[in-house]
């Protein structure tokens, strides 16, 4: 523990400036997300994951940037603490907050996790006098039924698990109210309700994963009548409730982060089968009853954070099939890859009295050759992805300001797609940075290709709005309905990635000398990207 909170400590000091947030169980689904998000905003990030039900490939593009630290630790383990020498001014706890995963030994892990976990992580946010954010769930509502299910505690029914995890959730939260009262802990709790999204773990026993789950089998089995009630919430909807909870929440509160569009599980289904194609919905009798639907609360986020969900069920549906059709995985076991490639020995063979000098020569030749490759192609690559992708922009937003939609749709997604090259290329040289003192210059320049790459994509969505708004002219009845609908469905996404795009914190003098005018250009775009939507939104609402 010590070394490797002293290794921490080290690296923070270039970033004492920022603020640094603690993210438990943030290998996981939601943490992952999570970790990115907090990125963006400018935080240091000190990601603690026991990997027990996640992996490190959730994090895997994150391991690059210079804020950002993993640690493999349980947070269950008696003497969990954190070196006085490292700030942090923000604890998240996110460990175990996937819904009740089937397996017996993860019920127990949820109640430790939930107990000695929250324990531990509420005394270093007492020792750092950190925000204390804890991520709970609607589960804890069905306290009022267990009384009436007792019965089932000490057996195998499925409604065992809701109970162990939704009990487990209630403490944790009456463990932080404590610690609020005792110790004047600024504590905020938000609650989630079906959470879903590309890298959700399928192992989940709620509604949304255990349907996905299946119909990538093929088989969509519904036990009952199927009238079972979700309330699917897209993963980045409720990460930027949680942020906003993060930096908004007063000490005390409690938000709710959960959509109000309700789906019956064999609505979700017929969903599915649309989407994925030759799946099969199957109905099976219902030999034991489902404990009551929980009351929810839905109104809290809404008037204190002025948070909605903005991805619609169809759209967030969309993104989480893609990811596995196209071979998304989760909690894979990660295999072990050697730090060197191995290579069978090589025999030399040749007259005695070879050169050696030759060889020397040849060899020390074959390394800067390599190098040059390793670097000079990832520079190039960066460089040449990112004036593509600001010739495509620039061309896309001319077009959605002369209505030629089609074609501006056809470039911001080409520039979208040449911003994300040259970060990718601009991480395959990260180590060279690091090594020359860089760091600071590659983060903020990452942040400027994000911020580049989301602006393109409110070009894409602003300009397949206008197209809809265009086709809804000359159309009426039902497509016209159809059209204002798909009008407002983009504008609204656009709306979402001109949000994102104002909170990506950029460090103007740390970017190289060249990209300085050009993120000066890049705002004013920003705010005429805001400007045009706002026209969009007001003829929309005049269609209303």
């Amino acid at each position: 523990m010590e070394t490797a909170t002293e290794g921490q400590k080290l690296e923070f000091k270039n970033f004492e400036n920022k603020p640094t947030a603690l993210v438990a169980g943030g290998a996981g689904f939601l943490g992952s997300y999570l970790c990115e998000a907090l990125i963006a905003q400018g935080f240091n990030v000190l990601c603690v994951d026991n990997l027990a039900r996640s992996s490190k490939k959730n994090i895997e593009k994150l391991l690059s940037f210079p804020n950002f630290f993993f640690w493999e630790e349980d947070i269950n383990r008696a003497g969990f603490t954190i070196s006085p020498n490292v700030k942090i001014t923000h604890i998240f706890h996110l460990a175990s907050v996937e819904e009740y995963l089937s397996s017996n030994n993860l019920s127990l892990e949820t109640l430790l996790v939930n107990s000695i976990g929250t324990k531990n992580l509420l005394d270093v946010a007492v020792q750092k006098k950190a925000k204390f954010i804890f991520v709970s769930s609607s589960e804890v509502f069905r306290g009022a039924f267990s009384q009436k299910n007792l019965s089932i505690y000490f057996g195998k029914e499925a409604g065992t698990t809701h109970l162990t995890f939704g009990e487990a959730k209630r403490f944790s939260e009456t463990l932080a109210a404590e610690y609020f009262n005792k110790f004047d802990l600024p504590v905020v709790i938000v609650r989630i309700k079906d959470p879903y999204g590309p890298k959700m773990n399928l192992s989940s026993d709620n509604i949304v994963s255990k349907s996905i789950s299946q119909a990538i089998k093929g088989k969509i089995e519904i036990i009952g009548d199927g009238l079972r009630v979700a309330n699917p919430t897209f993963v980045t909807d409720i990460i930027f409730g949680i942020v906003k909870a993060a930096i908004k929440g007063e000490k005390g509160e409690i938000f709710n982060l959960i959509s109000r569009e309700r789906c019956t599980e064999r609505a979700l289904a017929e969903h599915l089968k649309k989407l994925f194609g030759g799946v099969e919905v199957v109905y099976k009798e219902q030999k034991e009853l489902d404990l009551p639907e929980s009351p929810l609360i839905l109104d809290d986020a809404q008037g204190k954070l002025n948070w909605d969900p903005k991805v619609p069920l169809d759209d967030g549906l969309v993104q989480t099939v893609n990811f596995y059709k196209v071979g998304g995985t989760e909690n894979k076991e990660e295999k072990n890859v050697p730090s060197n490639p191995i290579v069978p020995p090589v025999e030399l063979t040749g007259k005695k009295g070879f050169d050696k000098n030759f060889l020397r020569n040849l060899f020390l030749g074959a390394i800067l050759v390599l190098f040059l490759w390793a670097t000079a192609v990832p520079i190039i690559t960066s460089a040449a992805s990112y004036y593509l992708g600001n010739k495509n922009f620039n061309s896309a937003l001319e077009e959605l300001k002369q209505d030629k939609t089609d074609n501006a749709v056809a470039h911001a997604e080409k520039a979208e797609n040449f911003y994300k090259r040259s970060q990718e290329s601009l991480q395959n040289i990260s180590w060279l940075l690091t090594a020359t003192n860089l760091k600071g210059t590659l983060q903020q320049t990452s942040n400027y290709l994000f911020l580049a790459e989301t602006l393109s994509r409110a070009v894409n969505f602003e300009s397949k709005s206008i197209g809809n708004i265009n086709d809804a002219s000359s159309a009426d009845g039902e497509k016209l309905k159809e059209d204002l609908k798909k009008a407002i469905e983009n504008i609204t996404e656009a709306d979402k990635n001109i949000d994102v795009a104002s909170t990506i914190s950029i460090d103007a003098r740390k970017l190289p000398a060249f990209l300085n005018k050009d993120y000066q250009t890049l705002q004013e775009k920003r705010q005429t990207l805001e400007s045009l939507s706002e026209t969009i939104n007001s003829n929309l609402e005049s269609t209303q």
